[in-house]
């Protein structure tokens, strides 16, 4: 029940802040409703590991994301009531905020079980070199060397949840999750 008050609160201070009824010039401010699942500088919070963070990513896949779930390509209902109403120069603004924010780093799953040997061998072989048989390319290749994610629209995986990735690869395999064309993660997802 606290967590659904926060939410509704959240709303309640973007809404006013868009539509004009407690203007404030800090964007910081404006984003409060972001800060309640992303962390008040979008760096995540504990016991909130399904919901990514956002410091640092690249703006472009921000802005692509935020624009996602307002125009159907991506569906959480939580986000999609957020960001229903907002113009694309809010989302610049969002995305610009949250890309200037200092990248997390670590994994939010520290306690995550841990993966056998073979797992281990598979995922590295994945990450680093892909898997040529069944046409993917390494995550690496898009993602960046250290999956810190690439400008202007590759996001970072470094820092992710284990859960929150596996959750990401099935709704594209699921069709329910899309990227702007190419959405080559769809084509990457489902070969896997």
């Amino acid at each position: 029940m606290h967590l659904f008050f926060a939410h509704f609160f959240s709303f309640a201070i973007l809404f006013f802040a868009i539509d004009g009824f407690a203007q404030s010039p800090d964007l910081h401010d404006r984003l409060a409703a972001c800060a309640a699942c992303h962390g008040e500088h979008g760096e995540g919070k504990r016991g909130a590991e399904y919901y990514p963070h956002l410091a640092g990513k690249p703006a472009g896949y921000l802005f692509d994301q935020l624009q996602g779930f307002r125009d159907g390509r991506r569906v959480y209902p939580q986000m999609v009531s957020l960001v229903q109403y907002l113009d694309d120069a809010y989302f610049h603004d969002i995305a610009d905020y949250y890309a200037a924010q200092t990248p997390r780093l670590r994994a939010a799953d520290n306690a995550a079980t841990s993966l056998s040997a073979a797992m281990q061998a598979r995922a590295e072989q994945l990450v680093q070199h892909g898997d040529a048989a069944a046409g993917m390319p390494a995550c690496s290749a898009c993602h960046g060397a250290d999956l810190t994610g690439l400008e202007p629209g590759i996001p970072a995986l470094v820092g992710l949840p284990a859960d929150y990735i596996v959750a990401q690869l099935g709704g594209w395999q699921n069709g329910v999750r899309h990227s702007t064309a190419p959405d080559c993660m769809a084509n990457i997802a489902g070969k896997l």
